[in-house]
């Protein structure tokens, strides 16, 4: 029988307030299939308040090699946060297939009823972890979150686990972190460009960013 949700949130919260970077994705697995979706919720909820823990030297050394390691592999791997694990169970919760939620969306947002099919297209990749989390706009955030019945914060949170370091996770400190920084901000906007054809509304609410 897998553990009580509640029990491994707690286990969740002392393993980071411990300095070991526990990882999210494998704390949500450990949890029943209809549990994992609500105890996500809770662990992102508890990281954007988090406080910074006391990281020993070699887990500081880790923190700071991540994003150069991530900007080499990120030709062949494009980070998807939570979003892959996260958002297949929420639609799962709400009875919606892809097509279903794509459906709801256009509605939801005013959108032109031919702009379904690349609306699902585009939860299909933000689902197979293709898109980069930071080019989701806030108006389609708010629209996930009223169609999914979730807080909108945990949404926002979702792009914080699995290849991309979120602030919550990558707190390196002094002059090699900026740097390490603004070479993800140049990649998050390589990514976040169109690559090729016409640029209309679904693009800019799945890759524009602004929130």
């Amino acid at each position: 029988m897998p553990p009580d949700p509640d029990r491994i949130l707690s286990d969740f919260i002392d393993a980071w307030n411990a300095g070991r970077r526990p990882d999210a994705d494998d704390y949500v697995g450990r949890a029943d299939e209809p549990d994992r979706a609500p105890l996500a919720s809770d662990i992102v909820a508890f990281l954007a308040f988090a406080p910074t823990p006391e990281y020993d030297d070699a887990a500081l050394e880790a923190i700071r090699a991540e994003p150069a390691v991530l900007a080499g592999a990120a030709a062949t791997r494009a980070p998807g946060g939570l979003w892959p694990s996260l958002l297949p169970q929420l639609r799962r919760r709400a009875s919606l297939s892809t097509g279903q939620l794509a459906a709801a969306l256009v509605g939801a947002l005013g959108l032109s009823p031919d702009r379904e099919a690349k609306t699902r297209d585009y939860l299909e990749r933000l689902e197979a972890g293709e898109l980069e989390p930071r080019g989701l706009a806030g108006r389609l955030l708010d629209g996930l979150a009223r169609l999914l019945e979730v807080p909108r914060t945990v949404l926002d949170g979702a792009g914080g686990f699995g290849t991309a370091p979120a602030p919550a996770l990558f707190r390196a400190e002094g002059p090699r972190a900026e740097e390490l920084r603004d070479d993800l901000d140049v990649l998050a906007d390589a990514l976040a460009a169109p690559a090729g054809g016409d640029w209309d509304e679904v693009d800019e609410l799945f890759r524009g960013g602004d929130r």
